[in-house]
Formats: structure tokens, C-alpha cells, sequence
């Protein structure tokens, strides 16, 4: 009992620093992936950046898994989120798997943390050469 004890104390100090070193924005990512999924446009385009609501409108964010899905069938699942940073923006990608084969979740940040672009791309072209 003393030594199982002991090895959770142990390993409440290494889990809270893995927590702290988790990137906010992949959970953002997977909520905005959500809100594909369960076809929330108006979710969607409230957490978009304001220079981006200029050029989207909401009705613009509707149906979008419906529209990916009639070319690669139904979605199933997706993996675990990247994250790649490039000129001041975090982009998150997830492996998404669909009937009909693999693509890629891919969700983009300004600075503020508001939303730029959300997209499901083909797999390749996320894929790191």
C-alpha cells in the first residue's frame, strides 16, 4: 500500500506538467471539428477572426461534412491532433478516416486564438516529406 502510494505521488507532479505543456488550441481544434461534425455553422462562424467573417458567410459553414462525405463516404474517426506553427499562426491537423479513405482534419489560429480556416483536405496534402 505505502509503495503504490508513493508512486502516485510520484506521479502527480510529472502529470501536472504534462498538463501544462498541452497546447489550448488543440482542444479549440477539436471543438471547431465538432461543430463540423454536428453541423453547427452558427458555432462555427461566431469563433472565426473578424478579418475572416468578412469574407465567409455563416451559410457558407453549413453542411460541410455532408459535402466531404459525398465524395469519400461517411466519417469515422480521427487521430490525435499536430500541431505545426509557421509565420506567427498555429495550424492543428488530425488523420481523419472516412469510408473511402484517409484525409485530414485542419484547423488554423491567429495569435488571439480565433479561428482563420477549417478545412478536411486530402491526407497528402498535410503529409510532412
Amino acid at each position: 500500500m505505502k509503495k503504490l502510494l508513493l508512486m502516485l505521488l510520484m506521479a502527480c507532479p510529472l502529470m501536472a506538467v504534462a498538463q501544462e505543456t498541452i497546447d489550448p488550441g488543440v482542444a479549440r481544434a477539436e471543438k471547431m471539428l465538432g461543430f463540423v461534425l454536428q453541423n453547427q455553422a452558427d458555432s462555427l462562424y461566431a469563433n472565426l477572426s473578424d478579418k475572416v467573417k468578412g469574407m465567409v458567410q455563416k451559410e457558407q459553414l453549413e453542411n460541410v461534412l455532408e459535402q466531404v462525405e459525398a465524395q469519400v463516404g461517411k466519417y469515422q474517426k480521427h487521430g490525435p491532433w499536430e500541431i505545426q506553427e509557421m509565420m506567427g499562426v498555429k495550424a492543428y491537423v488530425a488523420p481523419a478516416t472516412f469510408e473511402k479513405g484517409e484525409m485530414a482534419a485542419l484547423v488554423v489560429f491567429d495569435p488571439e486564438g480565433k479561428m482563420l480556416a477549417i478545412q478536411i483536405v486530402p491526407a497528402e496534402a498535410i503529409k510532412k516529406g
